[in-house]
């Protein structure tokens, strides 16, 4: 991609060209992005400098070229009014959007902490090929623990994704988790 465009480069729409443009050289300028989504230069400059808002089916047109779909979903969560209405709501219930990364990945290892311990009672239990009924609270306390676990993954990767720009840098690396 030719030279960075410092106004730009927190934007979503300028992030996801960017991403696109190191798949694809035919995204490396606006010029040629422009050409190959059908929009004007200057629109996308535009979008990309976020003085204008996209039409939905620009960024339909973006998602599917620039391989971003988080576009659409950023999109529905931020500019459409049904989509923003669900988002909050969905927002208000999440334990994640209310809490620092650091709170949460102080949980993570707290609960990763006790992975040794929770892997012996496994293998333990599960040696013979049976759950006794002496087992079963030794197997109760690993499924908690691994639901505890699997909760704290959740709750970064719902932090990690209620953020439009996290989520286009890690460009989809990070499922969401719903």
């Amino acid at each position: 991609m030719g030279r960075k465009a410092s106004k730009a480069t927190k934007n979503i729409y300028y992030i996801a060209r960017y991403n696109a443009s190191l798949k694809n050289d035919v995204f490396s300028s606006r010029e040629k992005a422009a050409e190959q989504l059908g929009i004007e230069r200057s629109r996308l400059a535009r979008i990309e400098l976020g003085v204008i808002t996209p039409y939905a089916e620009e960024i339909l047109i973006m998602a599917k070229k620039y391989d971003a779909m988080y576009l659409a979903d950023d999109y529905c969560e931020s500019v459409c009014p049904i989509g923003k209405q669900r988002a909050l709501a969905t927002l208000a219930n999440s334990t994640a959007a209310h809490e620092s990364l650091e709170r949460l990945s102080l949980r993570f290892l707290s609960s990763v902490q006790s992975i040794d311990e929770i892997t012996d009672k496994l293998v333990n239990i599960s040696k013979d090929g049976i759950v006794t009924k002496n087992e079963y609270e030794s197997f109760h306390e690993v499924l908690s623990s691994m639901d505890e676990l699997s909760q704290n993954i959740k709750n970064i990767k719902d932090w990690i994704n209620s953020d439009p720009i996290l989520r286009s840098l890690f460009n989809n690396d990070v499922k969401d988790v719903k």
